[in-house]
């Protein structure tokens, strides 16, 4: 199992829009990616510009297989131009 946090810095006008568009990923990759336990976009309480994607996946194979999906490669740069600054993404896997 590999778990992953997608960290993104939105600009202040560009929230709506990547919301919409992260409701659009986040939909067909539950539906459609194999392996995909869990994938959710979170609002950093402290910081409502900062938004994670917080994804669980059975294998790091269905991982990089969603990384080639239509979905994932169409809508990830649009929601990457409405960022200002780079957040950055993090791959775990259980530590036992």
């Amino acid at each position: 199992m590999v778990k992953v946090v997608a960290n993104n810095f939105v600009k202040a006008d560009g929230v709506d829009e990547f919301i919409r568009l992260a409701k659009i990923i986040v939909e067909k990759t539950n539906a459609l990616d194999k392996g995909c336990i869990k994938y959710a976009l979170c609002r950093d309480l402290q910081d409502p510009l900062h938004f994670a994607m917080l994804e669980e996946w059975e294998s790091m194979a269905d991982l990089d297989a969603h990384m080639k999906a239509a979905h994932f490669t169409e809508i990830i740069p649009q929601l990457g131009a409405l960022c200002d600054k780079e957040g950055g993404i993090s791959i775990f896997e259980p530590a036992w």
